[in-house]
């Protein structure tokens, strides 16, 4: 992939055994450890040295150690972070019994809080207006977008309210 379009792209490698037409249902199944595809891709090549991707990781992971991943996005050359795939994509009650054990959008945002402090760059991936709102309130500033209906009044409200609305192109 040239250095210019990697800059915009996210890297998921726990996606890479799946056909590209699958990675929309799979990335939301309990079928991946999206978290340590990330950390054994990293390790198994060389450091990013000119437009480095977005990591995304699985911030509701609850194995996951925000300053030992931050290390290793830092150690690959990555500066940026984002929080997918997300308990956003789960509606009803699935998102109720995600919920219920503390996995939400909140909890996302509060592990991107903790990358940050160990030096990353925060993209909060938010799907509609409350996990923007949550977003902003706690602080994040720049939010990834779902694109489709609504994108544009949901990017007007996030820009309205001092953030950087980033689109979703998959």
């Amino acid at each position: 992939m040239p250095t210019r379009q990697r800059a915009r792209r996210v890297f998921l490698p726990a996606l890479a055994p799946f056909p590209p037409a699958l990675w929309p249902l799979v990335v939301h199944l309990p079928v991946l450890d999206v978290n340590g595809a990330l950390v054994a891709a990293l390790a198994a090549q060389a450091p990013f040295r000119a437009a480095p991707p977005i990591a995304a990781i699985f911030a509701c992971d609850p194995f996951l150690r925000p300053r030992d991943m931050a290390a290793s996005l830092r150690a690959a050359g990555i500066t940026e972070v984002v929080n997918l795939p997300s308990v956003q994509a789960h509606e009803g009650e699935a998102a109720a019994a995600l919920g219920a054990v503390g996995y939400r959008a909140e909890r996302e945002f509060r592990v991107l809080l903790a990358l940050a402090e160990h030096g990353l760059r925060p993209i909060a991936y938010a799907a509609r207006q409350e996990e923007a709102e949550a977003a902003l309130a706690l602080g994040l500033r720049r939010l990834l977008l779902p694109a489709g209906p609504g994108w544009a009044e949901l990017a007007s409200h996030v820009a309205v309210e001092g953030g950087e609305a980033l689109a979703w192109a998959p």
